[in-house]
């Protein structure tokens, strides 16, 4: 599922990530290959690292497939059923399967999550990369603060390099959709998630990923604050308040603690057309933030230079 953020999502460029613009700028001259094998054999002949290669296959898919709009808003329903006499075959037709969603993904170059995430398997897969696909929630706006899915949501990617767990988005990275129309535009912040920080967009439905990184129940996943990656890219962090939904009944204004913020910041209110800057009060490293008490539900949404950082529900 892509991430929605309407009217103020915007790009970042991941900070944490190393320089890849040698091999994105060879990349880029690629053809629009329909066959992932041709795509395979490209990158082979013009790459010798596993590094390069993983950085190559991913910057390919985000740059060429094309989110699928209308198979979000209006999703078609994806059943398979075959019969098989042993394990072994019921693993080779599910491979079948799949096979075919990537054909037919490089071919029409549009998909969703699983297309994309699906194609990147197949490549590694090819490549000789050990890589998964992990399926899990993601959440799209302050409205789904604190309720709980029970059906997983969105796929991306985990790739082995240098014998460590690396995380990926092809989906993320690949563009945002702005009043329900797709902008192509590639954002690195998906590529190599930064392990500290993929719980804040990413939460794994295997018990596995989720002990890889970290302690996190999915309630806790669930209840934080929607966190944009303009501002986990920023090198800002939030410390207090860590909920997302924060009760404003009875306060005279409400206060937030940020570590690391050397700038304005500004705040909307759901309903409201204009910005307003937030008083600052700096304690050391420390940065107190206090905005006027709405006393009203709404979701609260704070700008970095214009741009997206974290939203909040406010309930009364």
């Amino acid at each position: 599922m892509k991430q929605l953020l309407f009217l103020f999502l915007t790009i970042t460029l991941n900070s944490y990530s190393q320089d890849f613009s040698k091999v994105d700028n060879i990349v880029k001259a690629y053809p629009k290959f329909s066959k992932v094998e041709d795509l395979v054999n490209k990158i082979s002949a013009d790459f010798t690292s596993d590094s390069d290669k993983i950085r190559a296959s991913f910057y390919w898919i985000a740059t060429n497939i094309r989110y699928n709009l209308k198979e979000y808003y209006k999703p078609t329903q994806r059943r398979y059923s075959f019969y098989y006499s042993s394990e072994e075959d019921k693993k080779q037709k599910l491979q079948t399967l799949v096979d075919n969603l990537v054909i037919k993904t490089f071919i029409s170059k549009k998909g969703v999550c699983e297309e994309y995430a699906q194609s990147l398997k197949k490549i590694y897969d090819l490549l000789q990369i050990e890589s998964t696909v992990i399926k899990g929630y993601v959440r799209n706006n302050a409205n789904e603060i604190g309720k709980i899915r029970h059906n997983t949501n969105h796929a991306w990617n985990a790739v082995k390099l240098n014998n460590e767990w690396i995380i990926l988005d092809a989906t993320w990275a690949a563009g945002y959709e702005l009043n329900r129309k797709w902008v192509k535009e590639f954002d690195n912040y998906y590529y190599n998630i930064p392990k500290d920080k993929i719980f804040k967009t990413h939460f794994p439905e295997e018990t596995i990923w989720v002990l890889r990184f970290g302690r996190m129940t999915k309630e806790e996943f669930y209840n934080q604050p929607i966190y944009n990656n303009t501002f986990l890219s920023s090198g800002i962090e939030l410390k207090n308040p860590t909920n997302g939904i924060i009760n404003v009944r009875n306060k005279a204004n409400l206060e937030f603690e940020f570590i690391g913020l050397n700038e304005s910041l500004y705040y909307l209110l759901s309903g409201e057309k204009y910005l307003k800057k937030a008083k600052i009060i700096k304690k050391g490293e420390k940065s107190i933030v206090s905005i006027e008490n709405p006393k009203r539900k709404t979701t609260l949404i704070f700008f970095i230079k214009n741009r997206n950082a974290v939203q909040f529900n406010l309930v009364y």
